[in-house]
């Protein structure tokens, strides 16, 4: 509580604001549709979360998004789900072990590689989807996703049900495993790992691997939930991730941060979103607000990390 003290202040003072400007915050309806509309950021903040954690930065999160829900979408057409799942999750650590090894082995920029994957993968989804959307709904596996992307247990939603497992996950890996304490030590001192014996190389491809793990799990929900798979899905997620893990206290700099924080930051941008909406505010202000508050929490962010 500490640690999170002025992102929980700042969530609850959204709350607040946000019950006063809109009487349908408060609703049963709307906290359902909040959390169905958190899952694909929530999945992909976490792997975003173990990128920053070691001062990298990952901005090819939405183009990998879009070849998830293209490629699963067509997959299901002629296999059954989990082994399309399965297929999905592979295509997309391809993608994360490219990025991984031009960033760690031949120790290139982490926003130029990631910057270039952005656009190559966003073409790959494009090109395979002939730039029209793929639908899923006269598949054997329509119900399953169907269910998944719409149906509730005991009034729960099965999308938050799967973003709460993704936070789990999350947390035991970077809290109760050496990959979480590596990151940290990477995000802290690199030379001081590597001096430690440490390959340093092959433990920087882990986080990237890792959040394409998110993206293909993120992508074949998004997919399940809009009844089929856009090459334009996730567009610009990139930015939402960065803005909420940033707000959740994770310093650019790395080595500091924690799961915790990405969950109030992804519900902190999600209840603005959301206010936004219920006040039929146009997207473009939202752009601007979004930018804004990335900007803020940098410079709140270094000011922490200088007086630490």
């Amino acid at each position: 509580l500490k640690v999170q003290a002025i992102p929980l202040s700042v969530l609850v003072l959204m709350i607040i604001v946000a019950s006063v400007l809109s009487p349908a915050f408060f609703t049963l309806l709307n906290f359902r549709n909040m959390l169905v509309q958190q899952t694909t950021i929530m999945v992909v903040s976490m792997g975003m979360f173990a990128v920053i954690l070691t001062a990298g930065i990952d901005l090819s999160v939405g183009s990998q998004i879009a070849v998830a829900s293209v490629f699963c979408a067509s997959f299901v057409q002629s296999m059954p789900l989990v082994m399309a799942v399965l297929l999905t999750i592979l295509l997309c650590l391809v993608i994360g072990l490219v990025n991984g090894v031009i960033i760690a082995k031949l120790r290139i920029a982490p926003f130029i590689v990631t910057l270039g994957m952005q656009s190559f993968a966003s073409g790959i989804a494009f090109w395979f989807s002939k730039s029209t959307p793929i639908s899923w709904s006269g598949t054997n596996s329509a119900g399953v996703l169907s269910a998944i992307g719409s149906d509730r247990l005991l009034g729960i939603p099965y999308q938050a049900i799967i973003w709460f497992a993704m936070i789990l996950i999350t947390a035991l890996l970077i809290k109760k495993t050496i990959f979480g304490r590596v990151m940290y030590a990477i995000g802290g001192n690199e030379e001081a790992v590597t001096l430690s014996g440490l390959n340093v190389k092959n433990w920087k491809l882990l986080p990237y691997l890792f959040s394409s793990f998110c993206c293909a799990i993120a992508g074949v929900l998004l997919m399940a939930r809009l009844g089929l798979g856009s090459p334009q899905s996730g567009a610009g997620l990139e930015t939402d991730c960065i803005a909420a893990v940033v707000i959740g206290g994770t310093s650019f700099a790395g080595g500091k941060g924690t799961v915790s924080g990405v969950v109030i930051g992804v519900f902190i941008l999600g209840i603005i979103n959301n206010i936004l909406d219920l006040m039929n505010v146009t997207a473009y202000p939202q752009l601007m607000l979004k930018g804004a508050i990335i900007v803020i929490a940098v410079i709140l962010t270094t000011i922490r990390d200088k007086n630490a």
